[in-house]
């Protein structure tokens, strides 16, 4: 079933747990993800870009035809689901974008204008909230910046001063700090603000995000989810996992392989990786 979450990330809130949020821009990630919330009877946030953006990443940019044909599968797929599916805009830059995915279905978008000065992120973000809100999807923005790999994420930490006046200002209804993750493979060890993460959740009321969660070790995640986190952005290391499968069944395969026989075999270990991290969330199952 299709939901947007707020009753979800609000008792993840309240009862110290996370929820997982994994990026898929193709059939068989999004069936790794959704299988996993189903075998362990979770709630689950898969998460788009704005594929049909120019701006989107060439390894994810689709056509406009492509991009509905993939949200028409996504919609339908989860809305069969016997658990709780959200569907959120990851990263998106432009009020253009979040409009985009809220016409095509998805129940929370991500405005993502940290890059930008702190009056001009409040504004942005206001502007998609004022559009989103009217249709009842839910607005998630940044505040500090989450960089691309661990050697960037020098003094980029969010202060609780600047994440209560950008709440206070916004009403945002999730909030993404930068809290030591990076996205992308690491490059050295993150060194993770634990004590930040209780003092942002003690400060404002919107659910934490954490960006740039692939690759931590399990009791990193466990520790940041008690300190406050609600919802885990995953990635890369589900695709690497996943494309790691492929490598090591071509490498001893001889010339009866088949594609199904090799993408299967994939799709099992990314669905046993999303499970296994689900499990380190602590998502708390769905109860009807």
């Amino acid at each position: 079933m299709i939901v947007n979450g707020r009753e979800i990330l609000k008792d993840a809130r309240e009862n110290g747990y996370a929820i997982g949020a994994f990026n898929a821009s193709d059939h068989g990630t999004a069936e790794m993800i959704l299988t996993a919330a189903e075998e362990l009877n979770v709630p689950v946030m898969i998460q788009i870009s704005d594929f049909a953006s120019p701006l989107a990443p060439k390894r994810v940019q689709m056509t406009q035809k492509e991009c509905d044909y993939y949200m028409m599968y996504l919609r339908n797929r989860a809305e069969a689901s016997p658990v709780p599916v959200m569907i959120h805009l990851d990263h998106c830059k432009t009020f253009d974008g979040c409009i985009r995915a809220i016409r095509a279905g998805a129940t929370s978008v991500m405005i993502d204008a940290s890059m930008k000065s702190m009056e001009e992120n409040i504004e942005l973000t206001n502007k998609v909230i004022e559009a989103a809100h009217g249709c009842d999807v839910l607005v998630e923005a940044e505040i500090g910046h989450v960089a691309k790999n661990t050697d960037e994420v020098k003094d980029q930490y969010t202060t609780v001063e600047e994440a209560k006046h950008f709440y206070e200002a916004t009403g945002v209804d999730l909030l993404a700090v930068a809290i030591g993750t990076a996205h992308g493979v690491y490059t050295t060890k993150p060194v993770l603000q634990y004590d930040r993460i209780s003092q942002l959740k003690e400060a404002i009321p919107a659910p934490l995000v954490m960006h740039g969660a692939s690759g931590l070790a399990p009791e990193e995640y466990q520790k940041c989810v008690r300190r406050g986190i609600c919802k885990i952005n995953f990635n890369t290391y589900l695709q690497t996992a996943a494309a790691q499968s492929l490598r090591e069944q071509l490498a001893v395969a001889d010339n009866t392989a088949r594609f199904r026989t090799l993408v299967d075999e994939a799709k099992k270990v990314g669905t046993a990786y999303v499970k296994e991290h689900i499990g380190y969330f602590g998502t708390k199952p769905y109860t009807r």
